[in-house]
């Protein structure tokens, strides 16, 4: 391999000196990171030229080393940026289904809120729960189950609007933030449209499963004061709805005066307000309320 790529010596011949000092400065850009300098190499071979076509050639193995470590370093960059971003989805989503978690939903709510006194048009809070979940888990297996939320998982986002939003709470309950409502009677076809996507059976490992679902729902136009309280509100009416049978859909509006705002925040906000455990993905021992 020849040392060094030499340069053209000028016309007129540069004395010792000068041509040592034009080493030192190829050195100094080195020390500079400035790999791409070069000293001159005459065709007389002299001690200098030696050294000119030595520093040289160390100039073009730093310059080769540190596109390199560039190139690496450019590689590892992107692997670390990849890796923060899966990190931070897992941290706001749902393992098991994809959904968004109640973390994240607790945030778009809470900022849907802060939007509301700007729009005319309201939202609502839906609390989804799914009928005789346990039974599947008991009867085909936990692996069927977590098949099963999979599954409604998928026909949630597909029954929603573009601007709308699902989460899973946990366990077989869902959350739904519905934007940008026109009506009251949009909110009802919406509630109708998801119970009967969500009650058309399910084929899970070769075998036919019906699961229904209870709702419950609370529009923004109740006025409540925080999430919690809209969640909560959500979540007694699903109770009730429950209560009146599977495939069952109750407004918050129909049970306030039993369930005042005041008394949202005591009991179920308890359970259902703090960010999931590590870990709670699949369905594990669902605490169904039938």
């Amino acid at each position: 391999m020849t040392l060094g790529t030499p340069r053209e010596r000028p016309t007129e011949h540069p004395t010792d000196d000068e041509r040592l000092e034009e080493i030192a400065r190829t050195i100094q850009q080195f020390a500079a990171l400035d790999f791409t300098a070069r000293a001159s190499v005459s065709p007389m071979g002299d001690l200098l030229d030696a050294v000119a076509a030595g520093v040289n050639f160390l100039g073009e193995e730093l310059e080769a080393s540190y596109r390199d470590i560039e190139e690496k370093v450019a590689e590892r960059t992107a692997e670390l940026d990849t890796i923060s971003k899966e990190l931070a989805h897992r941290v706001l989503h749902d393992e098991l289904t994809g959904l968004p978690n109640r973390t994240l939903f607790w945030d778009r709510l809470s900022q849907r809120m802060m939007l509301a006194q700007r729009r005319h048009a309201d939202f609502a809070v839906l609390f989804v729960d799914l009928d005789k979940f346990k039974l599947v888990n008991d009867t085909m297996g936990h692996a069927a189950g977590d098949r099963l939320l999979k599954d409604v998982a998928w026909r949630i986002r597909g029954a929603l609007r573009a601007g709308d939003s699902a989460a899973r709470m946990g366990g077989d309950e869902f959350l739904v933030l519905l934007d940008e409502l026109d009506s009251f009677d949009a909110t009802v076809g919406i509630i109708n449209r998801l119970i009967e996507t969500l009650g058309a059976p399910y084929v899970i490992a070769e075998n036919r499963a019906t699961v229904t679902s209870s709702i419950g729902a609370v529009m923004g136009t109740d006025g409540l004061a925080t999430a919690e309280q809209f969640v909560a509100a959500a979540d007694a009416a699903m109770y009730e709805a429950k209560q009146r049978g599977p495939g069952s859909f109750v407004f918050y509006g129909e049970i306030r005066t039993t369930r005042p705002p005041d008394a949202l925040v005591r009991g179920v906000i308890d359970d259902i307000s703090a960010p999931p455990a590590a870990g709670d993905s699949s369905t594990g021992d669902t605490d169904e309320r039938e």
